[in-house]
């Protein structure tokens, strides 16, 4: 049988944090607003920009706009803040926002050796990222990733996005593998776990403690939601293939 040819990544919160990053930066961009003198309580204004970001998105290219503009609609013990004062305010914090998103990105600790010991065992890789490929793209560049990796597969380049499995099937087709040679690392069950299922890639479920992490949920995963392996550090991976690999061996995989 056929062993273990292919590994593919999910990228976001998976193989840095993300989620973590943007936060940070978020607050960057509200400390520069207070510092030029917005006169707002701190953790008043955290809580604002948090609640702009899950109503907008994190996507959203005009958090800070809707910031200013809630302030003036919303808050009436904050005097109002003028045409020219505003976009002041705004430009400082897009400003802090992206130089702490360029200052602090890095991978996580264990995803550099292990894309170099997958190299060197001659495996194949691929990110398969949802989002817009020019943020992706930076992402991947500013990571060295690229460098790393044999394939990157961003799901606006080719219009299907996850959970869709038609995604994973092309990534498949593009190595000219089959799911059964093939490993999936991601860290959401809807978004990663069940579309790998569904195409038979063995699938493992990456546990960062993000937002999205199942283990924060008292929670049963069953069926095709339930991921073929747990883990929690990316060098559980080698383990994973030579179980693989050994199973095929003695025809005990039936997916």
């Amino acid at each position: 049988m056929n062993s273990i040819k292919l590994i593919g990544f999910d990228l976001d919160d998976c193989l840095f944090d993300s989620t973590g990053l943007s936060e940070r930066a978020r607050i960057k961009g509200i400390d520069a607003m207070i510092s030029l003198g917005l006169k707002i309580d701190r953790e008043k204004a955290i809580q604002i920009i948090r609640e702009i970001v899950d109503e907008y998105g994190s996507n959203s290219p005009k958090h800070y706009n809707y910031f200013i503009r809630r302030l003036n609609q919303i808050n009436g013990s904050i005097e109002y803040i003028s045409y020219n004062t505003r976009y002041k305010y705004i430009a400082a914090a897009v400003m802090a926002y992206h130089e702490e998103k360029v200052s602090s990105i890095r991978l996580y600790d264990d995803v550099r050796e292990c894309l170099l010991r997958l190299k060197n065992l001659s495996l194949k890789t691929a990110v398969i990222t949802d989002g817009i490929p020019i943020k992706q793209y930076e992402k991947i560049l500013r990571l060295k990733l690229d460098e790393l990796i044999d394939l990157i597969v961003i799901s606006d380049e080719i219009g299907i996005k996850k959970p869709n499995p038609e995604l994973f099937d092309y990534w498949l087709k593009k190595f000219r593998v089959t799911g059964q040679e093939t490993i999936y690392i991601g860290d959401r069950i809807d978004k990663d776990i069940v579309p790998a299922n569904l195409n038979n890639i063995h699938s493992v479920y990456l546990h960062r403690g993000g937002k999205y992490d199942h283990s924060h949920y008292d929670t049963k995963i069953r069926g095709s939601l339930k991921p073929d392996y747990e883990i929690s550090d990316l060098n559980e991976l080698f383990d994973i293939i030579d179980d693989i690999n050994n199973k095929k061996t003695r025809g005990l995989i039936r997916k």
